[in-house]
Protein backbone atom coordinates (compact mmCIF):
# COMPACT_ATOMS: atom_id res chain seq x y z
CA UNK A 1 0.00 0.00 0.00
CA UNK A 2 2.90 2.45 0.79
CA UNK A 3 4.38 1.63 -2.64
CA UNK A 4 1.60 2.63 -4.23
CA UNK A 5 0.78 5.55 -2.74
CA UNK A 6 4.28 6.54 -3.08
CA UNK A 7 4.36 5.87 -7.19
CA UNK A 8 0.97 8.15 -6.72
CA UNK A 9 2.56 10.70 -4.99
CA UNK A 10 5.28 10.73 -7.50
CA UNK A 11 2.74 11.25 -10.40
CA UNK A 12 0.33 13.63 -8.58
CA UNK A 13 2.42 15.27 -5.62
CA UNK A 14 0.36 18.73 -6.44
CA UNK A 15 -1.67 17.18 -3.95
CA UNK A 16 0.87 18.65 -1.22
CA UNK A 17 1.04 21.37 0.10
CA UNK A 18 2.74 22.86 3.11
CA UNK A 19 1.04 26.31 3.50
CA UNK A 20 3.18 26.88 6.58
CA UNK A 21 1.74 25.02 9.19
CA UNK A 22 3.33 23.72 12.10
CA UNK A 23 2.17 20.44 14.10
CA UNK A 24 -0.46 19.56 16.24
CA UNK A 25 1.13 20.43 19.29
CA UNK A 26 3.99 22.21 18.55
CA UNK A 27 4.08 25.68 18.30
CA UNK A 28 6.02 27.78 15.97
CA UNK A 29 9.03 29.95 17.01
CA UNK A 30 7.92 32.83 15.12
CA UNK A 31 5.16 33.26 12.16
CA UNK A 32 7.50 32.97 9.34
CA UNK A 33 7.40 30.25 6.35
CA UNK A 34 11.01 28.99 7.25
CA UNK A 35 10.02 28.09 10.82
CA UNK A 36 6.80 26.49 10.66
CA UNK A 37 6.90 24.61 7.49
CA UNK A 38 9.07 21.21 7.44
CA UNK A 39 11.53 21.09 4.36
CA UNK A 40 11.01 19.35 1.06
CA UNK A 41 13.01 16.68 1.23
CA UNK A 42 11.08 15.53 4.79
CA UNK A 43 7.67 15.15 2.82
CA UNK A 44 8.67 14.17 -0.81
CA UNK A 45 12.17 11.96 -0.62
CA UNK A 46 13.20 12.04 -4.68
CA UNK A 47 10.15 13.04 -5.55
CA UNK A 48 10.39 14.98 -9.05
CA UNK A 49 7.78 16.69 -10.93
CA UNK A 50 4.04 16.99 -10.62
CA UNK A 51 3.30 17.13 -14.21
CA UNK A 52 2.63 13.61 -16.76
CA UNK A 53 4.07 16.20 -19.59
CA UNK A 54 7.04 17.49 -19.98
CA UNK A 55 7.22 21.02 -20.11
CA UNK A 56 9.65 22.98 -22.64
CA UNK A 57 13.39 24.08 -21.88
CA UNK A 58 12.41 27.81 -23.64
CA UNK A 59 9.52 29.93 -24.69
CA UNK A 60 9.11 29.34 -28.24
CA UNK A 61 9.18 32.92 -30.33
CA UNK A 62 6.42 33.69 -32.20
CA UNK A 63 7.35 32.65 -36.42
CA UNK A 64 8.40 35.64 -38.99
CA UNK A 65 4.72 36.97 -40.41
CA UNK A 66 4.18 39.99 -42.97
CA UNK A 67 0.68 40.46 -41.63
CA UNK A 68 0.05 41.22 -37.82
CA UNK A 69 -1.00 37.95 -35.92
CA UNK A 70 -5.43 37.46 -35.56
CA UNK A 71 -7.38 37.41 -32.53
CA UNK A 72 -11.38 37.12 -32.89
CA UNK A 73 -14.09 37.71 -29.92
CA UNK A 74 -17.71 35.86 -30.22
CA UNK A 75 -19.42 38.62 -28.19
CA UNK A 76 -22.53 36.58 -29.96
CA UNK A 77 -20.91 33.00 -28.88
CA UNK A 78 -21.68 30.85 -26.05
CA UNK A 79 -20.64 32.81 -23.13
CA UNK A 80 -19.85 31.27 -19.48
CA UNK A 81 -19.86 33.00 -16.29
CA UNK A 82 -16.74 34.52 -15.11
CA UNK A 83 -17.11 33.72 -11.41
CA UNK A 84 -14.93 36.81 -9.36
CA UNK A 85 -14.43 34.55 -6.29
CA UNK A 86 -11.80 32.99 -8.40
CA UNK A 87 -9.83 35.93 -7.87
CA UNK A 88 -9.77 34.16 -3.80
CA UNK A 89 -6.64 33.83 -1.49
CA UNK A 90 -5.46 32.35 1.90
CA UNK A 91 -4.99 34.49 4.72
CA UNK A 92 -3.21 32.59 7.44
CA UNK A 93 -3.17 33.42 11.08
CA UNK A 94 0.39 33.86 11.79
CA UNK A 95 -0.12 36.89 10.26
CA UNK A 96 -1.57 38.16 13.60
CA UNK A 97 -3.72 40.30 14.69
CA UNK A 98 -1.09 43.61 14.41
CA UNK A 99 -0.89 42.75 10.76
CA UNK A 100 -4.63 42.52 10.30
CA UNK A 101 -5.17 45.54 11.98
CA UNK A 102 -2.72 47.67 9.84
CA UNK A 103 -4.05 50.15 7.55
CA UNK A 104 -1.48 50.20 4.84
CA UNK A 105 -2.05 45.87 4.72
CA UNK A 106 -5.51 46.43 4.67
CA UNK A 107 -5.75 49.00 1.91
CA UNK A 108 -3.54 46.50 -0.51
CA UNK A 109 -5.94 43.72 0.70
CA UNK A 110 -8.67 46.17 -0.58
CA UNK A 111 -7.12 47.53 -4.14
CA UNK A 112 -6.09 43.84 -4.81
CA UNK A 113 -9.70 43.04 -5.82
CA UNK A 114 -9.96 39.77 -4.85
CA UNK A 115 -13.81 38.75 -3.01
CA UNK A 116 -12.61 36.06 -1.10
CA UNK A 117 -10.55 35.08 1.96
CA UNK A 118 -9.48 31.55 3.15
CA UNK A 119 -8.80 31.24 6.95
CA UNK A 120 -7.51 30.43 9.45
CA UNK A 121 -4.54 29.15 7.65
CA UNK A 122 -3.99 25.42 5.56
CA UNK A 123 -2.83 22.61 8.04
CA UNK A 124 -2.77 25.24 11.03
CA UNK A 125 -7.18 24.70 10.36
CA UNK A 126 -6.82 20.66 11.63
CA UNK A 127 -5.35 22.43 14.90
CA UNK A 128 -6.27 25.53 15.38
CA UNK A 129 -9.05 25.49 18.79
CA UNK A 130 -11.03 28.66 17.61
CA UNK A 131 -12.76 28.92 21.26
CA UNK A 132 -9.14 28.86 22.97
CA UNK A 133 -7.68 31.26 21.10
CA UNK A 134 -11.07 33.76 21.05
CA UNK A 135 -10.91 33.71 24.64
CA UNK A 136 -6.61 33.61 25.11
CA UNK A 137 -6.00 29.89 26.20
CA UNK A 138 -3.30 28.97 26.33
CA UNK A 139 -3.98 25.44 27.06
CA UNK A 140 -5.50 24.38 23.76
CA UNK A 141 -4.60 27.20 21.72
CA UNK A 142 -1.52 26.90 20.45
CA UNK A 143 -0.63 29.78 19.16
CA UNK A 144 -2.20 32.57 21.28
CA UNK A 145 0.15 35.46 19.59
CA UNK A 146 -1.76 34.71 16.34
CA UNK A 147 -4.81 36.01 14.91
CA UNK A 148 -8.30 35.38 16.92
CA UNK A 149 -11.78 34.65 15.13
CA UNK A 150 -12.44 38.39 16.15
CA UNK A 151 -9.59 39.75 14.78
CA UNK A 152 -10.30 37.45 11.43
CA UNK A 153 -13.88 39.16 11.50
CA UNK A 154 -12.39 42.48 12.04
CA UNK A 155 -10.22 42.34 8.96
CA UNK A 156 -13.18 41.04 6.55
CA UNK A 157 -15.25 43.61 7.93
CA UNK A 158 -12.65 46.46 7.17
CA UNK A 159 -12.05 45.29 3.60
CA UNK A 160 -15.36 44.56 2.91
CA UNK A 161 -14.39 40.95 1.76
CA UNK A 162 -16.14 37.01 2.05
CA UNK A 163 -14.46 34.29 3.75
CA UNK A 164 -14.29 30.65 3.33
CA UNK A 165 -13.00 28.97 7.02
CA UNK A 166 -11.67 25.66 7.01
CA UNK A 167 -12.99 23.83 10.39
CA UNK A 168 -10.80 21.34 12.36
CA UNK A 169 -11.48 17.75 11.59
CA UNK A 170 -9.56 16.86 14.66
CA UNK A 171 -12.61 18.70 16.94
CA UNK A 172 -16.64 17.50 17.22
CA UNK A 173 -19.64 18.07 14.97
CA UNK A 174 -21.20 19.84 17.76
CA UNK A 175 -18.15 22.38 18.05
CA UNK A 176 -17.89 23.43 14.50
CA UNK A 177 -21.42 24.36 14.93
CA UNK A 178 -20.80 26.66 17.85
CA UNK A 179 -18.31 28.04 15.24
CA UNK A 180 -20.88 28.66 12.99
CA UNK A 181 -23.20 29.96 15.63
CA UNK A 182 -20.39 32.19 16.76
CA UNK A 183 -19.87 33.66 13.28
CA UNK A 184 -23.81 33.64 11.60
CA UNK A 185 -25.75 33.61 14.99
CA UNK A 186 -27.87 36.30 16.55
CA UNK A 187 -27.79 36.86 20.72
CA UNK A 188 -31.59 36.24 21.09
CA UNK A 189 -31.06 32.85 19.27
CA UNK A 190 -32.23 30.49 22.25
CA UNK A 191 -31.80 27.12 19.53
CA UNK A 192 -29.59 24.48 21.29
CA UNK A 193 -26.58 23.01 20.07
CA UNK A 194 -26.21 20.31 22.32
CA UNK A 195 -23.93 17.79 24.07
CA UNK A 196 -21.04 16.30 21.77
CA UNK A 197 -19.63 12.67 21.91
CA UNK A 198 -17.15 13.56 24.77
CA UNK A 199 -19.53 15.25 27.08
CA UNK A 200 -19.53 18.54 26.39
CA UNK A 201 -22.66 20.60 26.56
CA UNK A 202 -22.06 23.65 23.91
CA UNK A 203 -25.28 25.55 25.03
CA UNK A 204 -27.02 27.37 22.19
CA UNK A 205 -26.41 29.83 19.27
CA UNK A 206 -27.10 32.57 21.25
CA UNK A 207 -24.44 31.83 23.65
CA UNK A 208 -21.48 31.92 20.94
CA UNK A 209 -23.47 34.87 19.12
CA UNK A 210 -22.37 36.50 22.71
CA UNK A 211 -19.25 35.84 22.71
CA UNK A 212 -18.68 37.66 19.29
CA UNK A 213 -20.81 40.20 19.99
CA UNK A 214 -19.02 40.76 23.74
CA UNK A 215 -15.84 40.96 22.15
CA UNK A 216 -17.01 44.12 19.50
CA UNK A 217 -18.94 42.37 16.64
CA UNK A 218 -23.10 42.74 17.52
CA UNK A 219 -24.24 41.83 13.95
CA UNK A 220 -23.79 37.89 12.75
CA UNK A 221 -20.85 37.84 9.51
CA UNK A 222 -22.76 35.31 7.55
CA UNK A 223 -20.42 33.32 6.75
CA UNK A 224 -21.43 31.28 3.97
CA UNK A 225 -18.75 28.86 2.71
CA UNK A 226 -16.70 25.79 4.81
CA UNK A 227 -14.98 23.33 4.31
CA UNK A 228 -14.15 20.07 6.64
CA UNK A 229 -10.45 19.21 7.41
CA UNK A 230 -7.44 20.64 5.39
CA UNK A 231 -5.31 18.09 3.08
CA UNK A 232 -6.88 15.02 5.44
CA UNK A 233 -5.91 12.38 2.50
CA UNK A 234 -2.41 13.60 3.78
CA UNK A 235 -2.13 12.28 6.82
CA UNK A 236 0.85 11.46 9.03
CA UNK A 237 2.50 7.57 9.45
CA UNK A 238 -0.01 5.60 11.52
CA UNK A 239 -2.60 7.98 11.74
CA UNK A 240 -4.89 6.06 10.19
CA UNK A 241 -5.84 3.93 6.99
CA UNK A 242 -4.30 4.63 4.12
CA UNK A 243 -1.58 6.84 5.26
CA UNK A 244 1.82 6.76 3.88
CA UNK A 245 5.55 7.66 5.65
CA UNK A 246 5.57 11.11 3.70
CA UNK A 247 2.36 11.96 5.21
CA UNK A 248 1.96 15.81 6.95
CA UNK A 249 -0.97 15.90 8.42
CA UNK A 250 -2.09 15.36 12.16
CA UNK A 251 -5.40 13.63 11.88
CA UNK A 252 -7.07 10.33 11.69
CA UNK A 253 -7.57 9.03 8.82
CA UNK A 254 -6.22 8.78 5.19
CA UNK A 255 -9.56 7.22 3.57
CA UNK A 256 -11.72 8.76 2.02
CA UNK A 257 -15.07 7.10 2.95
CA UNK A 258 -13.75 7.07 6.58
CA UNK A 259 -12.86 11.10 6.45
CA UNK A 260 -17.33 11.27 5.07
CA UNK A 261 -18.79 8.67 7.61
CA UNK A 262 -16.66 8.92 10.32
CA UNK A 263 -14.75 6.44 12.71
CA UNK A 264 -15.39 4.09 15.89
CA UNK A 265 -17.92 4.68 18.48
CA UNK A 266 -18.94 6.09 21.44
CA UNK A 267 -16.59 9.40 23.06
CA UNK A 268 -13.32 7.97 21.03
CA UNK A 269 -15.26 8.15 17.80
CA UNK A 270 -13.89 10.73 14.80
CA UNK A 271 -16.71 12.45 13.12
CA UNK A 272 -17.15 12.40 9.52
CA UNK A 273 -18.15 15.13 7.24
CA UNK A 274 -21.57 14.17 7.27
CA UNK A 275 -22.21 14.74 11.04
CA UNK A 276 -19.98 17.93 10.53
CA UNK A 277 -22.43 19.28 7.86
CA UNK A 278 -25.36 18.14 9.57
CA UNK A 279 -24.32 20.14 13.05
CA UNK A 280 -23.58 23.01 11.00
CA UNK A 281 -26.56 23.36 8.75
CA UNK A 282 -28.47 23.17 11.97
CA UNK A 283 -27.43 26.11 13.19
CA UNK A 284 -27.57 28.12 9.92
CA UNK A 285 -29.05 26.04 6.74
CA UNK A 286 -27.81 28.78 3.90
CA UNK A 287 -23.97 27.30 4.57
CA UNK A 288 -22.12 25.77 1.59
CA UNK A 289 -20.06 22.41 3.52
CA UNK A 290 -17.24 21.36 1.17
CA UNK A 291 -15.56 18.24 1.51
CA UNK A 292 -11.45 17.64 0.71
CA UNK A 293 -10.69 16.35 -2.28
CA UNK A 294 -7.87 14.78 -4.85
CA UNK A 295 -7.87 16.27 -8.29
CA UNK A 296 -7.31 12.39 -9.28
CA UNK A 297 -10.28 11.21 -7.92
CA UNK A 298 -8.98 7.74 -8.61
CA UNK A 299 -5.73 7.83 -7.26
CA UNK A 300 -4.63 7.97 -4.11
CA UNK A 301 -6.48 4.73 -2.47
CA UNK A 302 -9.41 6.21 -4.15
CA UNK A 303 -9.87 9.29 -1.96
CA UNK A 304 -11.73 10.90 -4.37
CA UNK A 305 -14.34 8.79 -5.79
CA UNK A 306 -14.60 7.46 -1.77
CA UNK A 307 -16.01 10.96 -0.56
CA UNK A 308 -17.16 11.80 -3.97
CA UNK A 309 -19.77 8.65 -3.26
CA UNK A 310 -20.06 8.19 0.25
CA UNK A 311 -21.29 12.20 0.45
CA UNK A 312 -23.94 11.79 -2.32
CA UNK A 313 -25.87 14.52 -2.37
CA UNK A 314 -24.51 16.08 0.54
CA UNK A 315 -21.49 17.24 -1.25
CA UNK A 316 -21.83 20.71 -1.98
CA UNK A 317 -18.73 21.30 -3.36
CA UNK A 318 -15.41 19.82 -3.59
CA UNK A 319 -11.76 20.83 -2.73
CA UNK A 320 -8.87 20.54 -4.76
CA UNK A 321 -5.31 21.37 -4.03
CA UNK A 322 -2.66 22.22 -7.06
CA UNK A 323 0.91 23.60 -6.87
CA UNK A 324 2.78 23.42 -10.23
CA UNK A 325 6.41 22.14 -9.03
CA UNK A 326 6.86 19.97 -6.24
CA UNK A 327 10.69 20.18 -7.02
CA UNK A 328 12.70 23.02 -8.21
CA UNK A 329 12.00 24.69 -11.28
CA UNK A 330 14.53 23.82 -13.88
CA UNK A 331 13.88 27.83 -15.23
CA UNK A 332 11.72 30.28 -16.05
CA UNK A 333 10.74 29.25 -19.24
CA UNK A 334 9.48 25.85 -17.84
CA UNK A 335 6.77 27.75 -16.02
CA UNK A 336 4.83 29.43 -18.70
CA UNK A 337 2.79 26.35 -20.55
CA UNK A 338 2.12 24.48 -17.50
CA UNK A 339 -1.45 26.41 -16.94
CA UNK A 340 -2.97 25.90 -20.20
CA UNK A 341 -1.60 21.74 -19.92
CA UNK A 342 -3.10 21.65 -16.84
CA UNK A 343 -6.46 22.39 -15.94
CA UNK A 344 -8.50 20.83 -18.93
CA UNK A 345 -7.09 17.42 -17.78
CA UNK A 346 -7.44 18.12 -14.18
CA UNK A 347 -11.45 19.32 -14.56
CA UNK A 348 -11.94 16.49 -17.21
CA UNK A 349 -10.94 13.73 -14.46
CA UNK A 350 -12.85 15.33 -12.06
CA UNK A 351 -16.34 15.20 -14.30
CA UNK A 352 -15.07 11.51 -15.23
CA UNK A 353 -15.14 10.97 -11.25
CA UNK A 354 -18.69 12.88 -11.19
CA UNK A 355 -20.27 10.34 -13.88
CA UNK A 356 -18.02 7.78 -12.08
CA UNK A 357 -19.46 8.46 -8.47
CA UNK A 358 -22.27 10.86 -8.71
CA UNK A 359 -24.15 9.48 -10.60
CA UNK A 360 -23.50 12.58 -13.32
CA UNK A 361 -24.36 15.60 -10.84
CA UNK A 362 -21.60 17.89 -11.61
CA UNK A 363 -20.11 19.04 -8.03
CA UNK A 364 -19.26 22.98 -7.58
CA UNK A 365 -14.98 22.48 -7.69
CA UNK A 366 -13.15 24.84 -5.54
CA UNK A 367 -9.42 25.03 -5.51
CA UNK A 368 -9.10 26.43 -2.53
CA UNK A 369 -4.97 26.40 -2.55
CA UNK A 370 -2.89 27.06 -5.69
CA UNK A 371 0.65 28.50 -6.55
CA UNK A 372 3.86 27.81 -8.22
CA UNK A 373 6.23 25.91 -5.69
CA UNK A 374 5.02 23.37 -3.20
CA UNK A 375 7.15 23.65 -0.75
CA UNK A 376 9.41 27.58 -0.56
CA UNK A 377 13.33 25.80 0.08
CA UNK A 378 13.16 24.45 -3.73
CA UNK A 379 12.48 27.82 -4.71
CA UNK A 380 15.62 28.56 -5.07
CA UNK A 381 15.12 30.50 -8.05
CA UNK A 382 12.92 32.93 -6.07
CA UNK A 383 10.51 32.52 -8.87
CA UNK A 384 7.23 33.21 -6.59
CA UNK A 385 8.88 36.53 -6.92
CA UNK A 386 9.50 37.45 -9.86
CA UNK A 387 7.41 38.25 -13.36
CA UNK A 388 7.25 34.56 -14.24
CA UNK A 389 4.79 33.77 -11.35
CA UNK A 390 2.87 37.14 -12.64
CA UNK A 391 2.09 35.93 -15.91
CA UNK A 392 1.99 32.28 -14.31
CA UNK A 393 -0.94 33.19 -11.92
CA UNK A 394 -2.75 35.17 -14.32
CA UNK A 395 -3.16 31.87 -17.09
CA UNK A 396 -4.19 29.90 -14.07
CA UNK A 397 -6.85 32.32 -13.25
CA UNK A 398 -7.96 32.17 -16.93
CA UNK A 399 -8.24 28.88 -17.11
CA UNK A 400 -9.61 28.06 -14.30
CA UNK A 401 -12.40 29.97 -14.92
CA UNK A 402 -12.44 28.55 -18.76
CA UNK A 403 -12.45 24.91 -17.68
CA UNK A 404 -15.13 25.67 -14.73
CA UNK A 405 -13.90 26.08 -11.43
CA UNK A 406 -16.15 27.91 -9.28
CA UNK A 407 -14.14 29.55 -6.88
CA UNK A 408 -10.34 29.61 -5.84
CA UNK A 409 -7.89 31.00 -3.26
CA UNK A 410 -4.49 31.61 -3.68
CA UNK A 411 -1.90 30.82 -1.17
CA UNK A 412 -1.17 33.22 -0.06
CA UNK A 413 -2.32 36.62 0.77
CA UNK A 414 1.07 37.04 2.09
CA UNK A 415 2.83 34.82 4.37
CA UNK A 416 6.56 35.36 5.16
CA UNK A 417 9.85 35.07 2.76
CA UNK A 418 11.64 31.98 3.74
CA UNK A 419 15.47 31.86 4.43
CA UNK A 420 15.66 31.41 0.69
CA UNK A 421 14.25 34.83 0.07
CA UNK A 422 11.09 32.82 -1.96
CA UNK A 423 7.59 33.65 -0.98
CA UNK A 424 3.94 32.43 -1.80
CA UNK A 425 2.56 36.10 -0.43
CA UNK A 426 0.98 38.34 -2.63
CA UNK A 427 2.10 41.24 -0.28
CA UNK A 428 4.97 40.94 1.73
CA UNK A 429 4.07 40.16 5.45
CA UNK A 430 6.89 42.11 6.77
CA UNK A 431 6.36 45.14 4.56
CA UNK A 432 3.63 45.23 2.94
CA UNK A 433 5.41 45.96 -0.24
CA UNK A 434 3.83 44.01 -3.30
CA UNK A 435 5.16 40.77 -4.94
CA UNK A 436 4.78 40.77 -8.73
CA UNK A 437 2.07 38.39 -8.88
CA UNK A 438 -0.27 40.77 -7.55
CA UNK A 439 -1.04 42.54 -10.45
CA UNK A 440 -2.19 39.57 -11.73
CA UNK A 441 -4.98 39.59 -9.81
CA UNK A 442 -5.62 43.69 -10.01
CA UNK A 443 -6.27 43.14 -14.06
CA UNK A 444 -8.65 40.17 -13.67
CA UNK A 445 -10.75 42.23 -10.86
CA UNK A 446 -11.28 44.76 -13.93
CA UNK A 447 -12.29 41.81 -16.23
CA UNK A 448 -16.00 41.50 -16.30
CA UNK A 449 -18.80 38.79 -15.60
CA UNK A 450 -18.67 36.90 -18.46
CA UNK A 451 -16.08 34.67 -21.01
CA UNK A 452 -16.86 34.68 -24.41
CA UNK A 453 -15.35 32.75 -27.16
CA UNK A 454 -12.27 34.03 -28.76
CA UNK A 455 -9.86 32.50 -31.13
CA UNK A 456 -6.01 33.60 -31.90
CA UNK A 457 -3.79 32.69 -34.30
CA UNK A 458 -0.72 32.54 -31.84
CA UNK A 459 0.37 29.33 -29.52
CA UNK A 460 -1.45 30.06 -26.05
CA UNK A 461 1.41 27.45 -24.56
CA UNK A 462 4.62 29.13 -25.61
CA UNK A 463 3.59 32.71 -26.93
CA UNK A 464 0.12 34.78 -26.27
CA UNK A 465 -2.79 33.68 -23.82
CA UNK A 466 -5.87 35.26 -24.58
CA UNK A 467 -9.38 35.40 -22.76
CA UNK A 468 -12.39 37.40 -23.75
CA UNK A 469 -15.28 38.48 -21.81
CA UNK A 470 -18.09 41.26 -21.50
CA UNK A 471 -19.43 43.31 -18.06
CA UNK A 472 -22.58 43.69 -16.89
CA UNK A 473 -22.33 47.30 -18.58
CA UNK A 474 -21.78 45.76 -22.07
CA UNK A 475 -18.00 46.64 -22.14
CA UNK A 476 -16.29 44.03 -24.14
CA UNK A 477 -12.92 42.90 -22.14
CA UNK A 478 -9.55 41.07 -23.73
CA UNK A 479 -7.01 39.94 -21.09
CA UNK A 480 -3.38 38.88 -22.90
CA UNK A 481 -0.60 36.99 -21.63
CA UNK A 482 2.60 37.66 -23.72
CA UNK A 483 4.82 34.98 -22.71
CA UNK A 484 7.58 35.95 -25.37
CA UNK A 485 10.22 38.37 -25.36
CA UNK A 486 9.55 40.16 -28.45
CA UNK A 487 6.42 42.28 -28.38
CA UNK A 488 3.86 40.78 -30.41
CA UNK A 489 1.73 42.86 -33.17
CA UNK A 490 -2.15 41.81 -33.44
CA UNK A 491 -5.41 42.62 -35.58
CA UNK A 492 -8.10 42.47 -33.30
CA UNK A 493 -11.81 42.42 -34.88
CA UNK A 494 -15.22 42.16 -32.56
CA UNK A 495 -17.74 39.83 -34.25
CA UNK A 496 -20.30 40.98 -35.05
CA UNK A 497 -18.99 44.66 -35.17
CA UNK A 498 -20.54 46.81 -32.26
CA UNK A 499 -20.27 49.72 -33.80
CA UNK A 500 -18.05 52.79 -32.59
CA UNK A 501 -16.48 52.16 -29.48
CA UNK A 502 -14.17 53.53 -26.42
CA UNK A 503 -10.90 51.65 -25.88
CA UNK A 504 -9.01 51.72 -22.82
CA UNK A 505 -5.93 49.52 -21.69
CA UNK A 506 -4.12 48.62 -18.33
CA UNK A 507 -0.62 47.12 -18.74
CA UNK A 508 1.27 45.21 -16.62
CA UNK A 509 5.28 44.40 -17.78
CA UNK A 510 8.31 43.56 -16.87
CA UNK A 511 11.60 43.33 -18.63
CA UNK A 512 12.36 39.90 -18.03
CA UNK A 513 10.49 36.67 -16.72
CA UNK A 514 13.23 36.95 -13.62
CA UNK A 515 12.57 40.54 -13.25
CA UNK A 516 11.23 41.21 -9.02
CA UNK A 517 9.80 44.64 -10.73
CA UNK A 518 6.62 45.11 -11.86
CA UNK A 519 5.23 48.10 -13.97
CA UNK A 520 1.49 48.79 -14.06
CA UNK A 521 0.88 51.36 -16.86
CA UNK A 522 4.60 52.18 -16.78
CA UNK A 523 4.47 53.13 -13.35
CA UNK A 524 7.25 50.66 -11.05
CA UNK A 525 5.54 51.42 -7.30
CA UNK A 526 1.98 52.85 -7.47
CA UNK A 527 -0.12 54.57 -4.77
CA UNK A 528 -2.40 52.11 -3.59
CA UNK A 529 -5.40 53.87 -5.09
CA UNK A 530 -3.46 53.50 -8.93
CA UNK A 531 -4.16 56.94 -8.97
CA UNK A 532 -0.44 57.78 -10.41
CA UNK A 533 -1.21 54.59 -13.13
CA UNK A 534 -4.22 55.32 -14.39
CA UNK A 535 -5.25 53.61 -17.77
CA UNK A 536 -4.23 54.41 -21.26
CA UNK A 537 -6.46 55.76 -23.46
CA UNK A 538 -7.40 54.10 -27.20
CA UNK A 539 -10.05 56.75 -28.07
CA UNK A 540 -12.70 55.38 -30.73
CA UNK A 541 -12.25 52.49 -32.61
CA UNK A 542 -14.44 51.90 -35.34
CA UNK A 543 -13.40 48.45 -36.72
CA UNK A 544 -10.86 46.21 -36.18
CA UNK A 545 -7.83 47.65 -34.94
CA UNK A 546 -4.28 46.62 -34.35
CA UNK A 547 -2.67 46.92 -30.55
CA UNK A 548 1.01 45.43 -30.12
CA UNK A 549 1.51 43.29 -26.92
CA UNK A 550 5.02 44.23 -24.94
CA UNK A 551 7.47 41.12 -24.49
CA UNK A 552 6.57 39.38 -21.15
CA UNK A 553 3.21 41.45 -20.52
CA UNK A 554 -0.46 41.37 -19.06
CA UNK A 555 -2.52 43.33 -21.18
CA UNK A 556 -6.41 44.20 -20.35
CA UNK A 557 -8.19 46.21 -22.69
CA UNK A 558 -11.72 47.25 -22.24
CA UNK A 559 -14.15 48.48 -25.36
CA UNK A 560 -17.34 50.68 -24.46
CA UNK A 561 -20.32 50.92 -26.39
CA UNK A 562 -20.46 54.96 -27.35
CA UNK A 563 -23.99 54.52 -28.02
Amino acid sequence: MIDRQHRFFVICCMLIYLSACATTGTPPTAPTASSSRPTATSVLGNATSLFDTPVPASVTPPPDAAEPATIVVQRDGQAQPFNQQLLGVNVPAWLSSKRLADPKFQARTMALGTPLLRIPGGSWSNAYDWEGCETGNDKTCFWTWAARPTDFINFLRATGREAIWTVSINGTAKEAAALVAFFNGSVDDTTPIGVDLRGRDWLTVGHWASLRSKNGNPEPVGIKLWEIGNEVYGGKKDSGANCADFGWEDVWTCDGTEYVNGLGSGADRHEGYLEFRAAMRAVDPQILVGAVGVDDPAGWSNWGDKVISAAGNDLDFYIVHLYAFSSTPPNAESVLSLPQKTWGRVMGNLNTAFDRSAGGRRVPVAVTEYNLVAFQDLDTGQLMRRAVNTLFIADTIGQMAKHGVSFANQWALANGQAENGTDYGLINADTSERNPAYYAFLLWSRFGTELLPVTSSLSADTTLSVYAGRDTNGTITLLTINKSAVPLQVNITIEPALGPLRGEVDTVVADSLEAQEIRLNGQANPVDTFADAPSQTLGQLDGPFIQTFAPFSITLIRLHPTS
